[in-house]
């Protein structure tokens, strides 16, 4: 009975946490979009982005949407929700922007990478985080190519025409988009909320932990010495771990510069199927709804970490 209320206590505590760090951005995200919109200026700031929508086939409020990914990815796809529940967007089009969207915050290791793994591993640090970069930059163009296939040829931005009416101000735009923020947040929250509070209470129940279990041994499956075992155990619970590990072997002479990258890469493999469950999971499935959501992370999955497993085998074959 104690376990039990402890398991509701901590649920309900990571549940609060999660929503804590969640909504705000998904409100953020949505009432952007409905500036925007009341104010008539998506076509402009489309034409920044428009070399990546118009080879993708995709409408131009796609580029917004992947422009403000840079800032905030959660952010992003709610608005990408928001045009999608408009009519502005097709279901075949949320899913390949959602899916490019996800490049950003690829690029964006950068602030927790570098200042870590450079130091301490020098150019092979260096070389971990191009081939990560690199993965990014081939699965989004996988899925640009997919939407040109996919989607008709979209016509350029227009240019901003004169309104017959006035144009809104800045604070009558905000008042405007009051209205249409909250019928949207009330179907993405009512759908955000419940999916939280259960992937809380699986974290807490423990389901996440025998599933990294689970991984951790598959590592011997892969081209890596003994030694770098130790280095897939540390980054599930650390990548600052795994990284001083891997300088200490490294440093040591027990690994080379190779293996050291090679074993970097199976533990990001093996550590990101977790995450995609843990937090990732509940990301795509809060925002996009359950069956979509789900879809979207299985296909990212799939790609991200198919093209991951390749390059591992093909480093260890051919370096």
């Amino acid at each position: 009975m104690d376990s039990t209320m402890e398991i509701i206590s901590a649920t309900l505590a990571l549940a609060s946490e999660l929503l804590l760090r969640t909504v705000p951005i998904v409100i953020v995200g949505v009432l952007i979009a409905e500036i925007l919109i009341a104010l008539r200026i998506t076509d402009r700031i489309a034409r920044v982005a428009y070399p990546i929508t118009a080879f993708s086939h995709l409408p131009h409020e796609c580029g917004t949407s992947f422009l403000l990914a840079f800032v905030s990815p959660q952010a992003a796809d709610a608005m990408l929700v928001d045009y999608y529940h408009k009519g502005m967007i097709g279901r075949g089009e949320l899913i390949v922007a959602a899916l490019i969207n996800s490049f950003p915050s690829v690029v964006m290791h950068w602030r927790y990478l570098i200042p870590v793994y450079v130091p301490l591993l020098g150019v092979f640090g260096v070389i971990y985080f191009a081939i990560l970069v690199g993965i990014g930059f081939l699965k989004t163009g996988i899925v640009m190519t997919a939407g040109r296939i996919l989607f008709p040829a979209v016509q350029p931005p227009r240019a901003p025409k004169r309104s017959a009416g006035r144009a809104l101000s800045l604070k009558e735009a905000v008042q405007a988009s009051l209205g249409p923020t909250a019928k949207a947040l009330r179907r993405i929250l009512g759908i955000m909320i419940p999916t939280l509070v259960v992937v809380a209470l699986l974290i807490e129940a423990g389901i996440f932990d025998a599933v990294a279990a689970y991984l951790e041994g598959a590592s011997r499956l892969f081209p890596i010495p003994p030694e770098g075992l130790a280095i897939i155990a540390a980054k599930f619970g650390s990548y600052i771990a795994a990284a001083s590990l891997a300088s200490g072997l490294l440093a040591a002479g027990d690994m080379s510069g190779r293996d050291i990258v090679i074993t970097l890469l199976v533990a990001n493999l093996l550590t990101s199927l977790v995450t995609y469950l843990r937090w990732l999971g509940s990301f795509y499935v809060a925002i996009f709804g359950p069956r979509r959501g789900t879809e979207i992370m299985l296909l990212s999955v799939a790609l991200q970490d198919g093209l991951l497993l390749i390059v591992i085998f093909l480093l260890a074959w051919l370096w």
